[in-house]
């Protein structure tokens, strides 16, 4: 009885999983979809933009005019209490005031001229463009990783179609071999490895399904999809291959539109504009002021002795020595320019190697691809001549083996060509700035 509860609940269990699995279909632009919406470097560069707009907000802020007023209210246990010193030198203490006291006051201050205040508002605008400069490099690589794997995907499940094929092709003339072996027409030895053939290609269709697996789980956990959920792939990834670029065109390209050297340059122009803010330091700062002020005494909280008072007036304000703290961080912010710099000729070098080795890889894949098509339907061609040649007598098993094995080799070698040439092509468009303009508009 205990043991049937427990198949019960164990086909109870399976059944809740399976109705929780979904199956769905997946195109290469609804993942990259998923994929910009569930990574979190691409939400951590959306909050780096939110912060450099906040900034840039503030930066203002520092030139607008600033209006504060204040209030309070004294209660005095003991009055205030003067000395006064008579002509003989003796002193009479004066106590004043009443014992209930406030004090309102407004005042409005506008700066009329701080460079480092004017400076900070470009330096934060150029500051707020690097930060969407670099979430558009993030959306870039999460594009281009998503389409890695998504080809990676197609690949696997076409070796899986080709080890499947291959079995079949197998299978058909294993079933050939047996029906000519029990009409005596071929030998044993024939039919003997035929049947071994049929068993050396089965682990690999069983391989080949798990390198599928592999893929697939690779991409779901990519794009955060549950593993238990079955996605199908379409097609849409295998667009029909195009020429590959040249090389100088490329490389203009990549200098010029290049995610990673855009935010770097605006860095740069950030960390030199910072110079010029701590030199703000030797300049002098002027600010007009206007203050209201209301005040008022009583004995008792019922009648107030009141007046009110209005000044106008500027400020001017100079460093002449500050131990030498100014010298010290415009020092500091020019080293921080330089570094940016330099990275940023370091990058602009890598990019350049890169675009050149990419290009290369892209014509080499190009014409693996063009020489396989011809390669796969030869191979096809000839296995098909060995089976007929094996059928009337003048071909051997050999031939069928050989044949088959080189149409599965071809059909292998042109999966592995295309899988090669549109990974380098996601490469090549997320380091030329070819990324669509679409995810972009949909992520910012």
């Amino acid at each position: 009885m205990k043991a049937r509860i427990s198949i019960y609940l164990v086909f109870a269990v399976l059944g809740t999983m399976i109705a929780s699995a979904t199956t769905r279909p997946l195109s290469l632009d609804e993942a990259i979809e998923i994929a910009l919406r569930q990574n979190k470097n691409v939400a951590i560069a959306k909050l780096g933009v939110q912060k450099a707009d906040a900034q840039v907000t503030e930066a203002i802020g520092n030139a607008l005019p600033a209006l504060n007023i204040s209030a309070g209210y004294n209660y005095n246990i003991q009055l205030p209490v003067f000395f006064f010193p008579d002509q003989s030198g003796n002193v009479t203490p004066v106590r004043f005031g009443l014992p209930n006291a406030y004090n309102v006051n407004a005042q409005l201050q506008q700066v009329l001229f701080n460079s480092a205040v004017f400076t900070g508002i470009g330096a934060s605008r150029i500051y707020s463009d690097a930060a969407k400069a670099q979430l558009d490099a993030v959306v870039a690589e999460v594009v281009t990783e998503t389409k890695k794997r998504y080809y990676q995907a197609l690949a696997a499940r076409a070796f899986v179609g080709v080890a499947t094929a291959t079995l079949n092709n197998a299978l058909e003339t294993q079933k050939t071999i047996t029906a000519l072996f029990s009409e005596g027409l071929v030998a044993e030895f024939d039919k003997i490895r035929s049947d071994v053939a049929v068993a050396n290609i089965q682990p690999t269709v069983t391989d080949a399904e798990a390198g599928q697996y592999n893929a697939l789980a690779a991409l779901q956990t990519f794009l955060v999809i549950d593993l238990k959920d079955t996605i199908i792939l379409s097609r849409d990834g295998w667009a029909e291959p195009e020429a590959a670029p040249t090389e100088d065109s490329a490389l203009v390209r990549a200098i010029r539109e290049n995610y990673e050297l855009k935010a770097l340059a605006l860095q740069v122009e950030v960390s030199r504009e910072f110079i010029n803010i701590y030199r703000s330091d030797y300049f002098p700062t002027l600010a007009a002021f206007g203050q209201w002020q209301n005040q008022g005494q009583s004995e008792t909280l019922s009648a107030w002795n009141t007046a009110t008072s209005t000044v106008v007036g500027l400020n001017f304000s100079l460093n002449l020595f500050n131990g030498f703290r100014t010298q010290a961080k415009v020092e500091q912010a020019n080293v921080e320019y330089l570094t940016a710099q330099q990275r940023y000729e370091q990058v602009s070098d890598l990019i350049k190697l890169q675009v050149r080795t990419i290009v290369n890889q892209i014509k080499s894949a190009k014409l693996r691809i063009d020489a396989q098509k011809t390669t796969v339907a030869q191979a096809q061609r000839g296995f098909d001549i060995s089976k007929i040649r094996y059928t009337e007598g003048t071909g051997s098993l050999l031939e069928i083996n050989d044949a088959e094995t080189a149409l599965a080799r071809a059909q292998v070698n042109e999966i592995n060509a295309l899988l090669d040439y549109y990974v380098t092509r996601a490469e090549y468009e997320r380091t030329t700035g070819l990324v669509d303009e679409k995810y972009r508009r949909m992520v910012r």
